[in-house]
């Protein structure tokens, strides 16, 4: 059963996993070119330069650390329970924040979950569905981060400094 009581804040584990799940996807739009020519070249038996074999493995590993990180952040809000949405939000707002989060935890645990899939199987259609994902992912993380922007200036709630560290206990 999922926590019934509202928190003011966010767990520190929360926020150390949201700040952590977005450096990862970072690292991952950086060195992604990576993979796309460690995929194609495992499965001919090519040989890879180190540099391309240590980014196509860090892909994996990181990409582990994103599923990883969802599910617990997940499990973090299960059973600690999260801040109410702020009561001068209008319900709209609300219900795309709920959809917008959902949609997010969805790609975020499904896009490692193909990708690993992917790998273990040598699938190029599971492959092609792992990175067919990243375009709505983000899209998600662009609406995801307009959001928090719209909360902090337009509708002046203190959603934002909830989730920056050392800004958390300011709310």
């Amino acid at each position: 059963m999922a926590a019934t009581r509202d928190r003011s804040d966010w767990t520190a584990l929360n926020v150390f996993l949201h700040w952590s799940i977005v450096a990862l996807i970072v690292a991952q739009w950086i060195e992604g070119e990576f993979m796309v020519d460690f995929w194609d070249g495992t499965l001919e038996g090519k040989v890879l330069d180190q540099i391309t074999n240590l980014l196509g493995y860090t892909h994996i590993v990181f990409g582990t650390f994103v599923l990883v990180a969802a599910a617990l952040r997940l499990l973090d809000r299960f059973v600690n329970g999260r801040p109410p949405h702020p009561e001068n939000e209008p319900t709209w707002a609300t219900l795309l924040a709920r959809l917008t989060h959902g949609l997010l935890y969805a790609v975020l645990l499904a896009m490692p979950i193909l990708g690993l899939a992917a790998w273990f199987t040598g699938s190029d259609d599971l492959a092609g569905y792992h990175t067919f994902l990243w375009n709505p992912l983000l899209a998600l993380i662009g609406l995801h981060v307009v959001g928090a922007l719209a909360q902090h200036f337009w509708f002046r709630t203190g959603a934002l400094k909830r989730m920056l560290p050392r800004m958390r206990h300011m709310a």
